[in-house]
């Protein structure tokens, strides 16, 4: 199924799709493909071909690291403000460093890799648009490398829910402890121990399955600066103000 010829680039949450001009959105529109994004989900796994890009509309897909010893690290996460497989915009044969992995579910457009790739020569700034997208991962993944291994786990921890609360726009997101702790790369005893903190002060509320932010101010008062940093790097880069 692919999308309504109705629909125009205001029909598109995804932030890369959402200012594209009319004549982009017609050359694109044969391409995309509406497709759920489902918890979990692995939408390309580390050492394969990236065979389709995708553009979230809601959700957040997470980019996560193998370190070779049985565990797995978040390096860098994907809401509706960019697309995940940027690097087939570099390399049209590019082989995925990182798993794509659906953190929280939702939608997404979904666009073979090769249509992608026509879709960047033929319009500028589509390709403006998405080379980007690619710095701003490159920004993320350092920073958030950085973080890992100077900051203490409650500002770590404090900056990825803010980092997810505004790529969810929500204050609600369904997330375990166990999903929390693979994401940090920590145990989950850990990550326990500093949510209650976190709740105890007011700035978190923690149900089963599902953490809500309760007072931003003060969970922005827990983070480290990587969060301002890296989203303030994200506006200046995409020229945006949200």
């Amino acid at each position: 199924m692919t999308l309504s010829t109705a629909a125009g680039a205001s029909a598109f949450r995804n932030q890369l799709l959402s200012v594209l001009s009319a004549e982009d959105v017609e050359r694109l529109r044969p391409h995309l493909q509406p497709v759920t994004l489902v918890l979990g989900q692995v939408l390309h796994e580390a050492g394969e071909h990236i065979d389709h890009v995708y553009f979230p509309e809601n959700g957040v897909v997470s980019l996560t690291a193998d370190t070779m010893d049985n565990g797995m690290v978040e390096v860098g996460m994907t809401g509706r403000e960019g697309i995940v497989g940027a690097s087939v915009a570099l390399n049209y044969d590019a082989i995925a460093i990182h798993r794509a992995l659906v953190q929280i579910p939702g939608s997404a457009i979904r666009m073979r890799t090769a249509a992608f790739h026509e879709a960047l020569e033929q319009s500028a700034a589509f390709r403006d648009r998405c080379l980007r997208y690619v710095q701003v991962i490159m920004v993320q993944a350092s920073q958030t490398a950085a973080c890992n291994a100077r900051h203490e786990l409650t500002e770590r921890l404090a900056r990825w829910l803010l980092m997810c609360r505004d790529r969810l726009e929500s204050d609600e997101m369904p997330m375990t402890q166990e999903f929390l702790a693979l994401m940090l790369g920590v145990r989950r005893t850990g990550v326990s121990l500093i949510a209650n903190t976190l709740q105890s002060t007011g700035a978190i509320k923690q149900s089963r399955g599902r953490m809500t932010i309760v007072d931003r101010e003060a969970l922005e008062t827990e983070a480290c600066n990587c969060y301002r940093f890296i989203e303030n790097s994200r506006r200046t880069i995409m020229g945006t103000t949200d």
